[in-house]
């Protein structure tokens, strides 16, 4: 597992952030090299959600998170080209991924994982895409991916999470 943002390790329940993290793992897809969290739809996650969505640091939708994912990656590199310039591996975005994608549609998450293994992780919510773009999107349509894609929104999402438990 990724390194914790800082700001979360002095949080009273860091112990369950970090079990939430690493329990109840699953396969992405049936010949899935990854094994991600798989979390039920709570209080928590809509909370968490919700709170960056409402500071637009939510991103929907697989082929929009890769591109922001490519387009920070691309800034990293250069600013690692610089002298004096280190970059820890740190988790600083997460993937909410529903539980109704097709095997190709979870092959393809995992790709964009592979890729950006040194900051981003994932995790399946226990919701179909109904039921995330109803409780996040504008228009209540399906909704299969979001990517929280900010180190402090990250940050809320896991706090939030660890509050309602």
């Amino acid at each position: 597992m990724l390194k914790l943002p800082k700001n979360i390790l002095s949080h009273p329940k860091i112990l369950r952030i970090e079990e939430m993290l690493t329990s109840n793992l699953r396969q992405l897809h049936s010949e899935g090299r990854m094994r991600v969290p798989s979390w039920a739809f709570t209080d928590g996650v809509r909370q968490g959600l919700k709170k960056a969505y409402d500071s637009k640091n939510l991103v929907q939708g697989l082929e929009a998170i890769s591109d922001h994912l490519d387009q920070e990656l691309k800034g990293l590199k250069s600013l690692k080209k610089q002298p004096g310039q280190t970059q820890n591996d740190r988790l600083s975005r997460l993937i909410i991924l529903s539980n109704d994608g097709s095997e190709r549609f979870y092959h393809n998450a995992e790709s964009i994982l592979s890729r950006h293994a040194g900051r981003a992780m994932a995790c399946v919510v226990q919701a179909s895409s109904e039921e995330l773009g109803a409780a996040f999107t504008k228009k209540s349509n399906p909704a299969k991916a979001f990517l929280i894609a900010e180190r402090k929104a990250l940050e809320d999402f896991l706090a939030a999470m660890a509050e309602s438990i």
